[in-house]
């Protein structure tokens, strides 16, 4: 069984970028396929083949396949895009039985060990995130979008809204169009390390406990923490960075490395050769403290009502949309 991760990414890369593409080779059963305007950095693994290509010509080779108008000006409007490119990328797909999607501000643990196979053949839709997302290979599921208006308003519009990762809304995502047209679909969001990134310590969005410092060694990724004085250390599948400007510590063995706050550290070879949880107290420390003024809610709060306000401009039912916004506010109240 054969998947295959679409990477469109233009632009400035992660610092830490050749540390996800190291993460990539381990991966059994998964290939990447990067479009991309920047030559790689360094060698890529065997599983991971590039395609350069302007933003511009990607959005060219789209517009073949539609008659809609295509909006794609901007790299981060291809968030949208995602869960097109199994009809917009359909010839790289022959002999794969799954395709996916998947950022670069990830470091990758052993993919395999918890979307095994058994489970990746039980669903049509494995994981709902935006960051990293499987899906079977098939016309039926890839064309799922057709079936609905929102694949007209999302092409069209530079609006970014979030058609990757929404299931339930007045315009339900790809996930919400697959479910109500009877696919199967599982999460599996309790193995991921998704940071939280309006603080600065590590703190996991679906996750109880922390702070969290993580381990990266050769091919697998931990998570560790102290419960009562004592190091707990907990495999999980990967890790997300999202909005984290990361420094990568010099002369770093991709091999092996811990992630904290905001730097990717050498893991010292003395602390190989014992327990792998002998990690420093002053590391420690440090990682744990709250900074002051590290995420900015105000300029976060109004970014959302500039990007909602925006959505409504090209929203065709601007009343019923309304209407369903303030219902689901009253409901939740």
């Amino acid at each position: 069984m054969k998947t295959l991760i679409f990477l469109p990414y233009f632009g400035k890369r992660p610092a830490y970028f050749n540390l996800w593409l190291h993460s990539c080779g381990y991966q059994q059963d998964f290939d990447w396929l990067i479009l991309t305007d920047h030559s790689l950095p360094c060698p890529p693994p065997d599983n991971v083949k590039v395609i350069q290509c302007t933003l511009s010509e990607l959005k060219q080779h789209f517009q073949k396949k539609t008659d809609l108008p295509l909006s794609l000006e901007k790299p981060y409007k291809l968030c949208d895009y995602k869960p097109f490119y199994g009809y917009f990328l359909s010839e790289h797909l022959d002999g794969y039985d799954y395709w996916g999607y998947c950022d670069c501000d990830l470091i990758f643990g052993n993919i395999r060990k918890y979307l095994t196979r058994q489970i990746q053949t039980g669903y049509d839709k494995c994981i709902r995130t935006g960051h990293f997302s499987v899906i079977r290979n098939s016309m039926a599921v890839n064309n799922v979008f057709m079936k609905y208006a929102t694949h007209k308003i999302v092409l069209t519009s530079p609006v970014v809204y979030g058609y990757d990762e929404t299931v339930n809304g007045y315009h339900p995502g790809f996930t919400g169009e697959l479910i109500r047209e009877g696919f199967t679909f599982t999460d599996l969001e309790e193995v991921i390390a998704d940071i939280d990134f309006r603080h600065f310590p590590f703190y996991e969005i679906h996750r109880f406990g922390g702070p969290f410092i993580y381990l990266y060694e050769r091919g697998k990724l931990y998570r560790i923490c102290y419960e009562k004085g004592t190091p707990v250390k907990e495999e999980c599948m990967y890790i997300h960075l999202q909005k984290r400007h990361m420094h990568v510590e010099p002369g770093i063995d991709p091999e092996h490395f811990i992630i904290c706050p905001n730097r990717f550290v050498r893991y010292p070879e003395a602390f190989q050769k014992h327990d792998c949880l002998l990690i420093g107290e002053t590391l420690w420390t440090q990682s744990n403290q709250e900074k002051f003024g590290y995420f900015n809610r105000p300029k976060e709060k109004l970014l959302n009502v500039y990007r909602d306000f925006r959505r409504l401009l090209y929203e065709p039912n601007k009343i019923d949309s309304l209407l369903y916004r303030n219902k689901k506010g009253n409901d939740q109240k």
